[in-house]
């Protein structure tokens, strides 16, 4: 995934954050890390453990490339996430893609899961309550009305199109300097 993140678009260095939380949650796997290096690279972002990593194999070591990914965000100045951190952008970011119509309210239940985000807010709770409690909606539709499902799907867009409008989203990503950045 190569979308920036979903709540500070417009600093490049957030393209390291979002790399390093989709990686926490698992959606940036270890083998998928050189491609991913090299898109930052490509963004303008650069470091000597971030060009190292987008030089590597996708079949090397997994520990080898996610070692690289944790001193190339070092280096870029930019901390990673704890994993409830990428948990709730995570979250942000599915309730960001549904609402511009990107991923439909199935495509983003199926992608969260019980027990995530232990601090999420109110709105982010809500959000998560609905897609994961009532996903029955998702894996058995042919069991409920058509009503059932349509008044679900209107439930999880609207508690997404909250969770977008929310005051309380995640933190920023936290910079230690902006040594990483080209030119």
């Amino acid at each position: 995934m190569h979308a920036m993140h979903p709540l500070h678009p417009m600093d490049p260095m957030d393209g390291a954050f979002t790399l390093a939380w989709q990686h926490a949650v698992g959606h940036v796997l270890p083998e998928d890390l050189p491609m991913a290096a090299a898109r930052l690279l490509a963004d303008g972002l650069d470091s000597p453990a971030l060009r190292d990593l987008a030089g590597r194999h996708r079949h090397e070591d997994t520990r080898e490339l996610d070692a690289l990914l944790h001193r190339s965000l070092a280096e870029l100045g930019v901390q990673a996430p704890d994993h409830d951190t990428a948990e709730r952008c995570l979250l942000h970011h599915l309730a960001a893609l549904l609402v511009a119509g990107d991923l439909t309210p199935e495509e983003a239940a199926v992608r969260l899961w019980h027990g995530m985000a232990e601090t999420a807010t109110e709105a982010e709770a809500r959000f998560l309550e609905i897609a994961v409690t009532e996903d029955y909606y998702v894996h058995d539709p042919e069991y409920h009305r058509p009503e059932e499902v349509r008044s679900w799907r209107t439930r999880l867009r609207t508690a997404a199109v909250e969770l977008v409008a929310a005051e309380d989203n995640p933190p920023a990503p936290a910079r230690h300097s902006a040594r990483g950045r080209a030119h």
